[in-house]
C-alpha cells in the first residue's frame, strides 16, 4: 500500500516535510509489512505525534527549571537541583537517562549521546545497538545518523521489534501508546491523528486498496455459560471488565495468559476484532467444520447482496415534538432553533456537540420531555435526541419483523407506528447496536479511556446496559466532552476510570462522573461502549 504526500499533509505535516519523508515511508512500510490500512494509520499517527508532524527527529532537552520539575520529578525532586540543570540539555540528558537502557553512569555521557532520535524517538544505548544489528549501520558510533538519514528506518525498527502490527490489527491504540510512550502521554493527539489518517485514506480512495486486517479471525472455541466476561487482565475486578460475551459467542484462542487458568482470546465485537482474556474453564472447543463442496447458496436470488436497511424514523406524524412537551418522545424534535453538528475538525465538532447538550439542557425543569412522568422512555429519548441533532442515527423506533422481511426482499416500506415500526426500549437498543449498529456507523469500544477521547473529539458516545430482567428497563447515558471543572476520573497515568456522563431520569445529569461504574452492576446482564464519528 502506497501513501501519498496528501495523506501526510492532511494529517498535519507541512508540504516540504511530507516530500522529505513520503518516499522512505512507503519503502520501509512495504518492506516490513506495515501494509494494511489499520497498520498504516496507526504507524503514521504515532510517528507524526512523536515527531511533531515530521518536524522533529531529535529530542529537545532544553528544559526550564519548572519543566524539569514537571516532566522529570523523579530525577529533580528539589527546585535547587532543577535550577542547577535548567537550560543545559547535555547535563539533563546525562542525568535522566543514565544507568538504564544500556547507558553508563551520568559522567559517561551516554544519556545525552543516545537521547531520543528518529521519527519515534529511539532512546538508550541498548536500542541503538539493536538498531545497528537490524539495519547493518554502526549507529552506536554515529548516533546522529538516527535523527537524519535513518529517521524512518529507526521508527520502523521500533515498530517491528515491539510487535505493534499485532496491536494495530486489533485497533488497540492504548496498548500501542503504552509500548511507545510507557504511559498515555499525548493520547488525545495520537487519537486525533489516527482519525485524520483514517479520513485521509478513505477520502483519497486508498483505504480500500488493502484488506482491513492482515490476520483473519479464526474461531477455535465457543462460550459455554449464559455469559462470560472478557477482561483486560487475568484478574476478577470491575477495573478489568471489557465486555460480556453471550453464550455461543465464538472466540479465537491465542495462547495462555500470564496467570494459570486464563487464555488470551480474540473476538469479533460490533464488526471489529478485539482482544482480551477469559477464564479457560468456560470455553468449549469448536468441532471441526467440514469443507463445503460446490458453490455456496446465495443469500438473495442471483447472488445479490442483501439491501442495506434504512433508518426507521417517524417523520411528520408529530410535528410539534419539543423539549417542553412530554408527548411524542419517540418522534424527532421539531423546534426551529435546534442546533446541529456540521464541523469536521475535532475541536469544532466538540464545541458543536457541547452546544447541542447545552440546548437540550436535560436538567431544565421546563424540558418535560426528559421528566419521567410515566416512568418510561426519557433516558433513551435524551440520547436519541442528541444523536439526531448531531446527524447520527440511533433508533427510538425500529422495524417490525414483517417489515424487515419485506425490506430484505427489496420492498419499499413506510414507517408507520404500530404497523411497520414499534417503539424500542433500552434493552432492545443494546441488542440493536450489536446487530445493526456497525451498518449505521457505530463503532464498539472496550475502554473508557478511548470512549472519553472520542467524546472530547466531538463524537457521539454512549454507554448502554441490558437489564437481567427483560421486563425491567436497562440504562443508557451519553459520554460528553470534558470542560474546565467537569472532567473524567483518571488515574495518575491518564487512564480513565469513569468517563464524564450526561443522562436523563428522575434526576437529570448534565455532566458528572458517576459514583461507581454503574454498567458493571449485578442487575445488568451485559453492557457496551459505543461511539459514532
Amino acid at each position: 500500500m502506497l501513501i501519498t504526500r496528501e495523506v501526510l499533509t492532511r494529517m498535519g505535516a507541512t508540504g516540504p516535510n511530507a516530500d522529505r519523508y513520503v518516499e522512505a515511508l512507503n519503502a520501509e512500510m512495504a518492506r516490513h509489512a506495515i501494509d494494511t490500512a489499520p497498520r498504516v494509520v496507526h504507524f503514521l499517527a504515532q510517528t507524526l505525534h512523536e515527531s511533531g508532524c515530521l518536524r522533529l527527529t531529535e529530542e529537545n532537552l532544553n528544559y526550564s527549571a519548572d519543566g524539569l520539575l514537571k516532566v522529570f520529578p523523579r530525577y529533580f525532586p528539589a527546585r535547587a537541583e532543577a535550577e542547577a540543570y535548567a537550560r543545559k540539555p547535555e547535563r539533563i540528558g546525562n542525568r535522566v537517562y543514565c544507568g538504564r537502557m544500556g547507558n553508563g553512569p551520568e559522567a559517561s555521557g551516554d544519556g545525552f549521546r543516545y537521547r531520543g532520535r528518529g521519527l519515534i524517538q529511539l532512546t538508550g544505548k541498548d536500542n541503538y545497538r539493536a538498531l545497528a544489528r537490524w539495519c547493518g549501520q554502526d549507529v552506536v558510533a554515529e548516533p546522529d545518523r538516527v535523527g537524519s538519514e535513518l529517521a524512518v528506518q529507526s521508527a520502523v525498527f521500533f515498530w517491528e521489534r515491539n510487535a505493534l502490527n499485532d496491536l494495530a490489527d486489533i485497533d488497540d491504540l492504548k496498548a500501542i501508546t503504552r509500548r511507545i510512550n510507557g504511559g498515555l502521554n499525548g493520547f488525545a493527539d495520537r487519537r486525533e491523528l489516527l482519525e485524520k489518517g483514517r479520513h485521509a485514506l478513505r477520502e483519497l480512495g486508498l483505504a480500500g486498496s488493502v484488506a482491513p486486517a492482515s490476520v483473519p479471525f479464526a474461531p477455535t472455541h465457543r462460550v459455554v455459560p449464559l455469559q462470560l466476561n472478557l477482561r483486560s487482565a487475568p484478574r476478577v475486578s470491575p477495573a478489568t471488565l471489557l465486555a460480556s460475551l453471550a453464550q455461543g459467542t465464538e472466540v479465537e484462542v491465542r495462547g495462555p495468559a500470564s496467570a494459570a487458568g486464563w487464555l488470551r482470546v480474540r473476538v469479533m465485537l460490533g464488526g471489529t476484532m478485539r482482544e482480551g482474556v477469559v477464564a479457560e474453564q468456560y470455553l468449549a472447543a469448536l468441532a471441526p467444520q467440514p469443507r463445503a463442496r460446490g458453490r455456496a447458496r446465495a443469500a438473495m436470488p442471483g447472488g445479490a447482496a442483501l439491501p442495506a436497511l434504512p433508518p426507521a424514523v417517524l417523520h411528520d406524524e408529530f410535528s410539534a415534538a419539543s423539549r417542553a412537551r412530554p408527548e411524542g418522545r419517540i418522534h424527532p424534535l421539531a423546534e426551529a432553533d435546534r442546533p446541529a453538528r456540521r464541523a469536521r475538525a475535532s475541536a469544532a465538532r466538540a464545541a458543536e456537540l457541547q452546544a447541542i447538550l447545552d440546548w437540550l439542557d436535560v436538567t431544565n425543569p421546563v424540558h418535560r420531555r426528559y421528566r419521567p412522568l410515566d416512568g418510561r422512555g426519557v433516558a433513551l429519548a435524551y440520547v436519541a435526541d442528541c444523536a439526531d441533532l448531531a446527524g447520527v442515527y440511533l433508533p427510538h423506533v425500529w422495524w417490525t419483523d414483517t417489515a424487515l422481511r419485506r425490506l430484505t426482499l427489496g420492498d419499499a416500506v413506510d414507517p408507520v407506528l404500530g404497523q411497520t415500526v414499534h417503539e424500542i426500549g433500552i434493552n432492545a437498543l443494546h441488542d440493536w447496536l450489536d446487530d445493526h449498529g456497525p451498518a449505521f456507523g457505530w463503532v464498539r469500544e472496550l475502554d473508557p479511556t478511548l470512549l472519553q477521547a472520542a467524546a472530547n473529539a466531538g463524537e457521539v458516545c454512549v454507554i448502554v446496559a441490558r437489564h437481567r430482567d427483560i421486563d425491567q428497563a436497562g440504562q443508557v447515558s451519553l459520554v460528553v466532552p470534558e470542560q474546565p471543572g467537569a472532567e473524567a476520573l483518571r488515574r495518575a497515568d491518564g487512564e480513565v476510570l469513569r468517563p464524564l456522563e450526561s443522562m436523563a431520569g428522575r434526576r437529570g445529569v448534565r455532566a458528572a462522573v458517576s459514583r461507581n461504574a454503574w454498567w458493571t452492576g449485578r442487575r445488568f446482564q451485559s453492557f457496551a461502549f459505543w461511539r459514532h464519528p
